[in-house]
C-alpha cells in the first residue's frame, strides 16, 4: 500500500458519509475507474470498505425504507444464501471457501444493496449516467499514455501494474485494472451513457465522453470489448426502431438455432471466428462453454474444486483449474447451477421493468425514457462481456449498481421535460 492510495481512501471514506444521498456513488465510481482493487489490510479493499459504509449509513438513515420490498430482493437474498451454503465440502486451495464466498457476497450483494439505495429512481439513473463517462475521460488518457510507453502511471498508486502486457507484439493496456478486457469493459459499458448526455444534456461533455470509451477500448487492444461497445453503440442506434425489438430477439433464436442445426455446434462457436485486434482467443471461450455443458454433473449442484481436466490449457495461478474466461461459468465452478439462473432471472426481470419503463416514460419525458433505454443497453454489454472475461476485479460494481438501478426505476419515476426525439 502506497501514501497516495492511503490518502485516497482516507478521502474516500469521508466523502461516502459526508456527501449528499444523491451524489453519493460518486466515490464508488471514481474507486473502480482510478483505484482498482486496492487493500487496506488482506481482503479488506477500499471498495468493499466504501460500499460497508455506503450501506450503513442507508440503513442509518432509512434510505432502504420501502426499497427492498420486490421478487428481486427475494431473489438475491436466496442467491447469497445459496452461495455461502456452496463452501460445504469444499477445499478451496486459494484460501478458506467460507472467506472467498463471504467476500464474494460483499461484492456483489453489497453493490446491489448500494445500488438500491442510492440509484433507485431515473433522476438518480441520470446523475450516474452523466458521472461515469466523466469520471472515465482520466482513464482513457492515462491506457493511451500506456499503450503508447508500456508504463502504467496508475502504479504510482499501487493500484495496477508497472508494465504494459504485451501479446503478439500489440501493447494492452489496463489502468487500474486487473486485465486488459476488464479495463476495455469499462469503456464499452459506459458509452450509452455518453451518448445519452451528448443527444440530450451537453454535446461538448457527451462527445469527451465517447472520446473516453473509445480510448479505453482501443488502448486495451481486445476483441470482447470492442464486440461490447458495438452492443452498446447498436443498442444506441436501435432506438427509432424499438418496436421491432421484439422481432430481432426471435430472429436471434432461430439464427442461433439454424447455426446449431447447421454446424453441429453451439452458436457461442461464432466466437470463435471473431479476432478484431489479432491474436483473440474466441476458440477457447467457445469450448470453455461447450466443456462446462459436457461436465455439468461435477459442478452444478455446489460448484468443483477442479476443472484442469476441461481443457489442454491451464493457467498459471492454479493447478487445478482452466482459464475461466465467462463470467456465469467462473460462478458456477465455484458456487454451483442454481446462482446461475438465479442471476439470468434477474438481469431478465431487469429489461423487462426497463422496457416497460421506457414505454411508459416516453408520452411524458422522451429523454428520461431514452435514458432508460441507454442502461438497458449497458446491461447488454455488460451480459456479452460476460462470454470473453470473468468480473473476477472491480467491474462487478458497475454492473451490480446499474442491475440494481434498473430492478428499481418505476415510470412515475419521470420528469416532465421539453426534450424532443
Amino acid at each position: 500500500m502506497t501514501a497516495p492510495f492511503l490518502a485516497y481512501c482516507i478521502i474516500a471514506c469521508i466523502a461516502q458519509l459526508a456527501l449528499p444521498r444523491r451524489w453519493a456513488f460518486l466515490p464508488i465510481l471514481t474507486s473502480v475507474c482510478h483505484m482498482g482493487n486496492g487493500e487496506l489490510l488482506s481482503d479488506l479493499t477500499i471498495l468493499r470498505i466504501l460500499l460497508a459504509l455506503g450501506i450503513l449509513r442507508g440503513l442509518i438513515l432509512g434510505y432502504g425504507r420501502g426499497t427492498f420490498r420486490q421478487k428481486s430482493d427475494t431473489i438475491f437474498i436466496i442467491f447469497s444464501v445459496y452461495c455461502l451454503l456452496s463452501a460445504v465440502g469444499h477445499n478451496d486451495s486459494a484460501g478458506n471457501p467460507w472467506a472467498s464466498r463471504l467476500g464474494l457476497i460483499w461484492n456483489l450483494y453489497g453493490s446491489f444493496m448500494f445500488g438500491k439505495m442510492y440509484l433507485p429512481d431515473i433522476q438518480a439513473l441520470r446523475r450516474f449516467a452523466i458521472s461515469l463517462p466523466l469520471i472515465l475521460s482520466p482513464l482513457g488518457v492515462v491506457m493511451t499514455i500506456e499503450k503508447a510507453t508500456q508504463r502504467n502511471l496508475y502504479s504510482v498508486f499501487g493500484s495496477g501494474k508497472e508494465f504494459a502486457m504485451m501479446r503478439e507484439g500489440k501493447v494492452r493496456a489496463q489502468g487500474p485494472f486487473r486485465h486488459p478486457i476488464l479495463a476495455g469493459c469499462a469503456g464499452a459499458t459506459a458509452l450509452p451513457f455518453a451518448l445519452y448526455t451528448y443527444g440530450y444534456l451537453s454535446r461538448l461533455q457527451g462527445v469527451a465522453g465517447i472520446a473516453s470509451c473509445l480510448m479505453v477500448v482501443f488502448a486495451c487492444s481486445s476483441s470482447g470489448p470492442l464486440a461490447a461497445f458495438a452492443v452498446s453503440l447498436f443498442a444506441a442506434f436501435f432506438w427509432p426502431h424499438r418496436i421491432h425489438l421484439k422481432k430481432l430477439l426471435w430472429f436471434s433464436v432461430f439464427f442461433g438455432l439454424a447455426y446449431w442445426v447447421i454446424k453441429g455446434r453451439g452458436p457461442w462457436f461464432l466466437m470463435a471466428s471473431i479476432d478484431l485486434v489479432g491474436g483473440s482467443t474466441g476458440w477457447h471461450r467457445a469450448q470453455l462453454i461447450d466443456q462446462g455443458f459436457n461436465y455439468l454433473d461435477e459442478w452444478w449442484l455446489w460448484g468443483t474444486d477442479y476443472t484442469r481436466h476441461w481443457m489442454a490449457t491451464g493457467v498459471s495461478w492454479s493447478p487445478d483449474h482452466v482459464d475461466m474466461t465467462n463470467y456465469f461459468l467462473h460462478l458456477g465452478t465455484m458456487v454451483g447451477l442454481l446462482p446461475i439462473l438465479l442471476l439470468m432471472y434477474l438481469i431478465g426481470l431487469a429489461f423487462r421493468n426497463g422496457l416497460a419503463c421506457v414505454k411508459a416514460v416516453y408520452p411524458v419525458s422522451r429523454g428520461d425514457a431514452f435514458l432508460v433505454w441507454c442502461g438497458l443497453g449497458a446491461l447488454a454489454a455488460h451480459v456479452i462481456s460476460f462470454a470473453s472475461i470473468s468480473y473476477f476485479d472491480q467491474m462487478y460494481a458497475l454492473f451490480f449498481l446499474l442491475l440494481a438501478s434498473l430492478l428499481t426505476i418505476r415510470s412515475t419515476d419521470a420528469t416532465t421535460g421539453s426534450e424532443s426525439a
